[in-house]
């Protein structure tokens, strides 16, 4: 029985000790055509009953500016025992967050990702604030109801913003792959309780 554990426990130090980066587990190119893609799809149902969005088309170029920049500047790794994530096209920012104050992974598909078979990773942490990268959000134009305000348009947010950290774009098996090696993580690096004994 001796044998059958250590080599589990050695797995789980080396699991650990493995640094994931976003070149193990990439945001596609799909994700830079994704509001593009569903804005032409708008106008042209949109067309069909007689209506036209010019808003919609004005932010059709903007995306295809914004979306490619945004990914090249949003960089990410599991580190021993944080998660640091760098994010920025002109202010560059970075956050380090400790596994142990995580409460959330989960991985989220809305339709056009289920249709190309891709996911968006989310991590919630405990904080309000969300540390050096509570700034709001940055990200690409979303066009999917049914979120919590109440199926308004929102962004898909990419890196950090208040308390949590979205890394959308993944094939879905690297966000579960992803998902599973944070959750080992915060498994292994639980935060220290300062305040035991009050």
């Amino acid at each position: 029985m001796e044998n059958l554990s250590q080599p589990i426990e050695s797995s789980s130090a080396t699991l650990n000790k493995f640094i994931a980066t976003e070149k193990e587990y990439p945001i596609t190119t799909l994700w830079i055509f994704k509001a593009p893609i569903i804005i032409i799809l708008l106008n042209i149902v949109a067309l069909f009953f007689g209506y036209y969005f010019l808003y919609l088309v004005l932010a059709l170029p903007i995306m295809l500016i914004v979306n490619p920049l945004t990914k090249k500047n949003f960089h990410y790794s599991l580190e021993q025992g944080t998660l640091i994530i760098k994010q920025g096209i002109l202010s560059k920012k970075q956050r380090n967050l400790p596994y142990g104050v995580i409460q959330q992974v989960f991985v989220k598909q809305d339709l056009f990702d289920r249709i190309f078979g891709l996911a968006s990773l989310r991590i919630e942490n405990a904080s309000q604030g969300g540390g050096a990268l509570d700034s709001g959000r940055s990200g690409s134009f979303r066009l999917s109801g049914g979120n919590n305000r109440g199926g308004t348009w929102s962004t898909e947010s990419i890196g950090s913003s208040g308390n949590r950290i979205d890394i959308p774009g993944l094939k879905k098996q690297k966000a579960e792959e992803l998902k599973n090696l944070i959750l080992q993580k915060i498994k292994d690096n639980p935060i220290e309780d300062s305040q035991s004994g009050l």
